[in-house]
């Protein structure tokens, strides 16, 4: 009997100006545990050393070299290029953990149905740091194959080099929008996570690299300073179509969808939206759909949050100083007071400001007082007398620490 053949395996590494960086990526996508069969190097036209660099990589490394259109541009490019049944895209700057193909693969055994296999990653500045286990691990325990697409409206937890994609996915649901600079990897995630299966892997996938080389462009170049600014914007214009577009029942978790659509999972996919639109500075559909929950709770006799309902409101500020950077929140806080006193107001309140105080401390110790400015804006707005004290006692048990740090 002939043994079952191994599916192979196409790495696409887009690059733009990392020679520095690039010699210890490709190393760590060579030093897989499993080999990949093809490493596509898309050079976007880089002015540096890149493709002196590059081009010394012997097989199963090809290098290409474009002229210089934008990430989106070079993973089209790199698509048409593929050979492997799988897609692993990999960053220029990160480094590939040792068994991370393997374990891929690995979950595609387990699981033959999916497709798409998804790991988290940690992050570090200096290379010795990964030998010295001296990293930050980013988990997102909550996130699963039930409920990818609407943990992926609220953040990118997963990025490119943590995924293993069928190529036949990336033929269905077509190309990277080459219209971002920004958030392309974030736009196509969504698009995968919306049609299609995931399955989650344990451990480590690979490293993400901290540094302060510029993003972009040679059009469109964005600083480090400005890369947080610039991904919100660019994800706020994913986010206007996605609000256009994705039907209201998509927001509930896969589980969910195939229910009933009964009052209560309406109101669940709404507060789910409003909160993701709040997350990422669109208070005007985040004050939408608030209205819209509250005239069906009113009309239902609810008088309190399901537990559901609770851990969604509660991740609502979770990424505060981005949904506030980008706009003030007045009308979706003139929404949420405008709601009839009782034990429903009292409580949603009550879970909208839970991380508040904690992000309040955290931003004073730190010497960030426009974060901080803007939270105690918000909270002073959304609060009943007895927040304010709750908020009064956490603040003053922080004061010890807060002149420490002066």
């Amino acid at each position: 009997m002939t043994a079952k053949q191994r599916p192979t395996v196409t790495v696409i590494v887009p690059t733009f100006n990392r020679e520095k960086f690039l010699p210890e990526s490709i190393g760590s996508l060579l030093r897989q545990t499993v080999a990949p069969d093809q490493i596509l190097i898309v050079d976007d036209g880089s002015t540096d050393n890149t493709s002196t660099v590059a081009a010394a990589f012997g097989a199963p490394v090809e290098y290409y070299r474009k002229e210089n259109g934008g990430k989106s541009t070079a993973l089209n490019f790199a698509l048409k290029h593929c050979t492997g049944d799988f897609v692993w895209i990999f960053d220029d700057d990160d480094v590939a953990h040792p068994t991370a193909l393997e374990r891929f693969l690995a979950a595609f055994e387990r699981e033959p149905t999916a497709d798409f296999a998804f790991g988290e990653y940690a992050r570090f500045q200096r290379s010795p740091q990964i030998e010295d286990q001296d990293y930050e691990i980013v988990a997102f325990g909550h996130v699963g194959q039930d409920n990818f697409f609407p943990s992926h409206l609220e953040y990118c937890h997963v990025h490119q080099p943590g995924l293993l994609v069928r190529r036949k996915c990336y033929d269905e649901v077509g190309g990277f929008n080459e219209a971002l600079v920004r958030s392309q990897d974030y736009e196509m995630m969504l698009r995968l996570a919306r049609r299609f299966k995931a399955v989650r892997v344990d451990g480590i996938m690979f490293f993400q690299r901290q540094h302060d080389m510029v993003r972009g462009s040679t059009k469109v170049v964005i600083s480090y300073a400005n890369r947080v600014k610039a991904w919100g914007s660019y994800d706020r214009m994913i986010m206007e179509e996605i609000y256009s577009s994705v039907d209201l029942h998509e927001y509930l978790d896969r589980s969910e969808q195939s229910l009933d659509r009964t009052p209560d999972l309406e109101m669940q996919a709404l507060l789910q939206r409003s909160s993701i639109m709040a997350r990422k500075g669109m208070w005007h559909h985040a004050a939408e759909d608030i209205r819209r929950y509250a005239l069906l709770a009113e009309r239902a006799g609810k008088t309190g949050l399901s537990d559901k309902e609770r851990a969604i409101v509660r991740r609502t500020f979770e990424a505060y100083d981005t949904g506030l950077a980008s706009a003030p929140a007045d009308e979706f806080v003139s929404a949420v007071k405008a709601w009839k006193p009782g034990a429903l107001k009292v409580d949603i309140l009550k879970e909208y400001m839970h991380s508040f105080p904690h992000f309040l401390a955290r931003d004073l110790k730190a010497g960030k007082l426009v974060p901080a400015s803007k939270l105690w804006r918000e909270y002073s707005a959304l609060s009943l007398s007895a927040s304010v004290g709750r908020l009064y006692q956490a603040m003053t048990s922080k004061l010890p620490s807060l002149r420490d740090a002066s």
